[in-house]
């Protein structure tokens, strides 16, 4: 099974839980849209950062960040 069909799969057990608790629908709803945001980045949710000799992070998409402020 690749990446993606993983991803679907877990979206659906989630869905699955989700009516199966529904006391819980609302936490199990928002995994399954994790997973589907899962399955339709090339990335599969990784990020990476580095770091260059000016002391700044830069992420995968060239943001510069200076080192010690979080990206979120």
């Amino acid at each position: 099974m690749d990446r993606k069909a993983a991803c679907l799969a877990q979206a659906e057990a989630c869905r699955a839980r989700a009516q199966a608790d529904p006391a819980n629908s609302d936490h199990w709803i928002e995994e399954s849209i994790k997973w589907l945001e899962r399955a339709i980045d090339p990335t599969g949710g990784l990020s990476m950062t580095f770091e260059s000799k000016d002391e700044q992070q830069l992420a995968v998409d060239g943001a510069a960040q200076p080192l010690g402020s979080s990206g979120t």
